[in-house]
């Protein structure tokens, strides 16, 4: 309670202060401002041709659409040549009092401008190099994955992945159904962006690391270990044999699991360490 106290008067304090200048502002403005004098005498005689005065006034509008000589016309109207150029320190405390509100009100939003786009810039570069560090972990990776991984907009991690890829530094690789990303196109082969592929699909992610932990493992205790159907983990193990990620030995009726022998260095290069298993680890 003591707290909102203190802000209801901070505030009241800053408002108070703001009035203050306000009103300060503007009876200085009305001190140096010029005020015309009032006239009490009748109206002046030998006026200009076409010329129009006002009972108790001060205004004297010199008539344009009147016939007048060469002569008189010269006596009226200056055409000695233009007006001479003065500074805007040189016009008069009134006038640039007048302009003061507007030039402090441009400062102030170049300001904020310049701030805000200096900020943008500086929020944009992290997005970027967020995106190129979770590339670089999480080889293969697709647009929403790295989208919800990454708690960012699924339009501005796009936004990024073509920046990037427009630089050369990514590159966006079609594997079945899905675009997946690598850092560039030398860094990894054609096999390893393939069983990438497989690591960024959670079952078939979780049978390789169980067939690498417990290497010869059969179908039966694959489904009993993962909580899968044997129809879904068989489906499973025929596409990792056929990208040949994993082979199998023949041990009576059941086929025996293990990682293919030319498939264990990719799954170490290309295992992100959020989800690398023990089987992984070089020896």
């Amino acid at each position: 309670m003591a707290g909102l106290k203190g802000y209801i008067k901070l505030a009241a304090t800053i408002i108070g202060l703001t009035l203050l200048c306000v009103l300060s502002y503007y009876f200085l403005l009305y001190l140096v401002s010029p005020h015309p004098p009032h006239v009490d005498h009748p109206i002046p005689s030998g006026l200009p041709p076409g010329a129009q005065a006002y009972e108790g006034g001060y205004v004297i509008v010199p008539g344009y659409n009147v016939n007048l000589t060469e002569e008189r016309q010269k006596g009226y109207v200056d055409d000695t040549g233009s007006d001479g150029q003065v500074s805007f320190f040189q016009l008069p405390l009134w006038i640039q009092l007048y302009v003061l509100p507007a030039l402090l009100f441009g400062i102030v939003a170049s300001f904020l401008a310049a701030a805000f786009v200096v900020r943008h810039k500086k929020n944009e570069n992290q997005n970027k190099r967020g995106v190129m560090a979770y590339v670089s972990g999480n080889p293969g990776c697709t647009a929403p994955e790295l989208a919800r991984d990454r708690d960012m907009n699924i339009g501005t991690a796009r936004y990024h992945i073509q920046r990037l890829q427009g630089e050369g530094r990514i590159v966006l690789e079609r594997i079945g159904k899905y675009s997946r990303i690598f850092v560039n196109s030398h860094t990894y082969d054609d096999r390893e962006k393939l069983i990438a592929s497989h690591l960024h699909s959670g079952s078939s992610r979780l049978i390789i690391s169980t067939i690498m932990e417990m290497p010869g493992v059969s179908n039966q205790m694959l489904s009993e270990k993962l909580g899968m159907e044997k129809s879904l983990v068989y489906r499973y193990m025929q596409k990792l044999l056929e990208d040949g990620v994993v082979t199998f030995e023949w041990e009576g009726k059941n086929k025996l699991y293990y990682i293919d022998t030319t498939a264990r260095e990719a799954l170490i290069k290309l295992m992100p360490l959020h989800y690398q298993c023990p089987g992984l680890k070089k020896e």
